[in-house]
């Protein structure tokens, strides 16, 4: 018979960090999370790949002859996959974002720091700043690739990447709202991007935009994700998707262990997932006229100005078969059968 006092010794589990279970605690040991960081480990794969290239000449119409800019982080840069892809025959500029500095709290978790005009912002500033009437802009076509979050005066910098694009040229944003995200992060991570993203709402990047005067497109595309289990646990491990940057080496490793109990638990070496983007395209209005527009990409360019509605006059012709239908068959008083209202 076993007493009261085996049993409590039985039961003795470690009190740091709290195990998610008694039993299943033993499985973590069939995924060999590698800690190994490379450039594959920084990819969501050739699938993802494809698509995200779909995307972006659909919104971006990227050209063989553009001279072409990308701004993004140098972890999963795309630059050179961009430049390969879509044969660039110009020298690609790739720009780093910015920098910031994440600073450690009592409670383990990183509270991070904005450093100002540094990177795109000062890169951008210096470049509009030394362009006059008679020197041509030096890009046609420009990527931010998770880049917005970096800025300490969005308005300002698109004010500046706006003057260092030609008449034609566009620019695109590519940017993740995380109270769209679809990726697989534990439940620390997602309350902290939402957290994070309140102060900066993706609605921010088209107010900041409007106030250029410029014409948007945007959307949200949905990327599908094919990989196995142990490479997006690694991922989070290195801190990819940038966003990670943000959660603390002990939020990963209690996070990816939520992971391993939870939705990573059952059978299938792989795992598929969606990536929610917002795709935002941005160029200089079209015409002379002083109205610019944002609108979700695919709709009417056609706009109504409410200032410039008045009253209209319209003519019909009064053809045979119509002049049967008027009011008791009597002719119109115009001799050129003008029905005027």
């Amino acid at each position: 018979m076993m007493t009261s006092q085996s049993v409590d010794k039985q039961l003795v589990l470690p009190k740091y960090p709290q195990p998610f279970s008694v039993i299943s605690e033993h499985w973590q040991g069939q995924l060999n999370v590698t800690e190994k960081a490379d450039d594959d480990l920084f990819s969501f794969g050739s699938i993802y790949d494809e698509n995200l290239f779909k995307q972006i000449h659909k919104h971006l119409e990227l050209d063989t002859h553009d001279r072409f800019a990308y701004v993004g982080c140098s972890k999963g840069s795309y630059a050179e996959k961009i430049k390969e892809k879509f044969c660039l025959l110009q020298p690609i500029a790739n720009i780093f974002p910015g920098v910031i500095f994440y600073e450690e709290t009592s409670n383990q978790r990183l509270l991070p720091f904005k450093i100002d005009h540094i990177g795109a912002e000062q890169y951008f500033r210096e470049l509009s700043e030394g362009l006059t009437e008679d020197k041509e802009p030096p890009f046609d076509k420009i990527i931010l690739h998770g880049a917005f979050e970096h800025f300490t005066n969005p308005k300002e910098t698109f004010r500046h990447i706006m003057k260092t694009l030609t008449k034609e040229g566009k620019l695109l944003i590519i940017h993740r709202p995380a109270p769209m995200s679809t990726l697989p992060f534990f439940t620390e991570a997602n309350k902290r991007f939402v957290k994070e993203d309140s102060n900066d709402p993706y609605l921010k990047i088209l107010r900041c935009l409007q106030s250029q005067r410029v014409d948007v497109k945007w959307d949200v595309e949905v990327l599908p994700i094919v990989m196995p289990k142990v490479k997006w646990l690694a991922m989070l491990n290195q801190k990819f998707p940038p966003q990670m940057e943000i959660i603390s080496t002990f939020e990963i490793m209690t996070g990816v262990r939520e992971l391993t109990e939870g939705m990573f638990k059952y059978q299938g070496d792989q795992v598929e997932f969606f990536d929610r983007l917002m795709f935002v395209t941005v160029s200089r209005p079209y015409g002379n006229d002083s109205y610019p527009n944002i609108q979700r990409y695919g709709t009417s360019d056609l706009r109504p100005y409410p200032a410039g509605l008045s009253d209209l006059r319209y003519s019909l012709a009064v053809t045979p078969d119509i002049q049967k239908h008027m009011q008791g068959n009597r002719k119109t008083p115009q001799q050129n059968n003008i029905f005027r209202r």
